[in-house]
């Protein structure tokens, strides 16, 4: 009877120290101006666990349907459609989310994608036949390709110090919804999984609402006393934000004067500092896409089947999806810590030796038995190496700098575009992997993602820009070919 007293003061007093600790250190977050920041930024990213949820849904919804004690049967025809149509409906999500950027603001842009998602999860857990299922999922693409505004948001209330590690909470997040997906594909059937993914959709619109909409929208838009209000609300110092709402004011002045000695306000879609970052962002998806990360997503129960794994393929899975969720958080420190091209490179080389060493050892063993061949477990190690490196660049790098390399006046334009170009490659990778695989072999296809892993390396040495610690002004004037080009903390001219 004296212990249980005694544990209770000892529990109390741990408690009273973690909240201390966590009061000192919210202080100090505070203190930094990213307080509030992190907070929207979390409120935004909400939307990105529906986006991981339905990206990796096809992985455990094939399976069930291929099973032969299914209601619904498909094909591996019918199977590849499924799977791509939750991506080829991306593109048209991506446009309309850049439109509703610039007519409605990045904020309502936001509150909007959760209502695609909503309505797409509840049309599959309803779903009695194969045609119903297709529409759903066509659906939920849209909402997919919509979140490309949760990335222009989060860049532009964020300050520079800290734009890379806010802007990385996306894929975490992503992150988190592709381990839930897998898990509800483990615990349930694919329409309670569905109707459980409906929930998380229904919380993000209210969640948004307690958040303002984005400075940079609102002083292009003329409201100069709401984009002081955000700016304080976001910054909480009031000389603080009136600093920075005066270099944006300086910027856009600027960039108005310009269009109008120009004489045609699409010209500036035709400036270098549209057409650079369009080109770069484009490729720099190509090789994103051809290095076999989305394909690990979209089939990664039916990739383990391929590489002879022998474990259960669903918690193989899980497995996987959580040491991507840790990675996504470790990539997200390092990208405050290093810089992009750094990131990238190190991203890129992992994901080619992994898949290099894997595809050699499918070529070398694959007509043997699974349990007759050496080191059975290393093609599954090699996976998950492969989707741990990719964590730490290659998958988050190009979405967050749609964010970044854009001007104000188009960002939400050709964010749009960009996103959608982006979603069309996924879907492309996506539809045709089946028929590949017949042709390439499992050894093949891995050895493509090595190549393009390696080529895309590459890519980044010789075009991407460094934008770590740059404020999107200077990387604007940086794509315009200005030599004085003002560093964080410099004074301006």
């Amino acid at each position: 009877m004296v212990v249980l007293p005694l544990v209770s003061t000892v529990v109390k007093a741990a408690g009273r120290t973690m909240l201390d600790n966590f009061g000192e250190r919210w202080a100090k977050v505070r203190d930094l101006g990213i307080g509030k920041a992190l907070a929207a930024t979390v409120a935004t990213h909400i939307n990105s666990v529906s986006v991981g949820m339905c990206q990796g849904y096809s992985a455990i919804l094939l399976p069930q349907l291929q099973d032969p004690a299914s209601p619904l049967q498909v094909n591996t025809e019918e199977a590849s459609w499924i799977a791509s149509l939750g991506v080829i409906t991306n593109p048209l999500g991506a446009i309309l989310s850049g439109l509703l950027m610039e007519w409605l603001g990045r904020k309502k842009a936001v509150q909007l994608v959760s209502i695609p998602f909503l309505l797409g999860w509840l049309t599959i857990a309803l779903s009695s036949n194969l045609f119903i299922l297709c529409i759903g999922r066509a659906i939920t693409g849209v909402a997919i390709g919509m979140g490309a505004a949760c990335y222009v948001y989060v860049a532009e209330i964020s300050l520079p110090e800290h734009r890379g590690f806010l802007s990385a909470f996306g894929p975490i997040f992503v992150s988190l919804g592709v381990l839930l997906v897998y898990s509800f594909g483990y615990l349930f059937n694919w329409q309670v999984a569905s109707a459980a993914c409906a929930v998380c959709a229904a919380i993000s619109a209210s969640i948004m609402s307690l958040i303002p909409e984005s400075p940079s929208w609102l002083l292009a838009h003329c409201k100069e006393k709401k984009a002081r209000q955000a700016i304080v609300w976001f910054r909480g110092d009031t000389d603080e934000a009136s600093k920075e709402l005066a270099d944006l004011s300086e910027a856009m002045m600027a960039k108005k004067i310009e269009n109008e000695e120009s004489g045609n306000q699409w010209s500036q879609f035709l400036q270098p500092s549209v057409w650079k970052p369009f080109l770069i962002l484009v490729t720099f998806f190509i090789f994103q896409e051809g290095s076999g990360l989305y394909i690990m997503l979209y089939y990664a129960v039916n990739f383990f089947q391929e590489s002879g794994s022998t474990m259960d393929k669903y918690v193989l899975c899980i497995i996987v999806a959580f040491m991507r969720l840790v990675m996504s958080i470790f990539g997200t420190l390092c990208i405050k810590r290093f810089n992009r091209r750094t990131m990238a490179c190190v991203s890129g080389l992992g994901m080619a030796l992994s898949m290099g060493v894997a595809g050699s050892y499918e070529y070398l063993y694959a007509s043997l038995d699974v349990l007759e061949r050496p080191l059975p477990w290393l093609p599954q190690l090699c996976i998950v190496a492969n989707v741990c490196t990719s964590m730490l660049g290659m998958l988050q790098l190009p979405w967050i700098m749609i964010g970044e390399l854009f001007p104000t006046a188009v960002r939400g334009i050709m964010g749009g575009v960009v996103s959608s170009l982006a979603y069309f490659f996924i879907f492309v990778v996506v539809k045709v992997y089946p028929q590949c695989l017949q042709y390439m072999h499992v050894h093949g296809m891995m050895w493509s993602f090595a190549a393009i892993s390696l080529f895309a390396i590459v890519f980044v040495l010789l075009f991407l820009p460094e934008t770590q610690g740059r404020t999107l002004i200077e990387i604007e004037a940086q794509f315009k070919g200005k030599t004085e080009v003002r560093k964080e903390g410099e004074p301006s001219p």
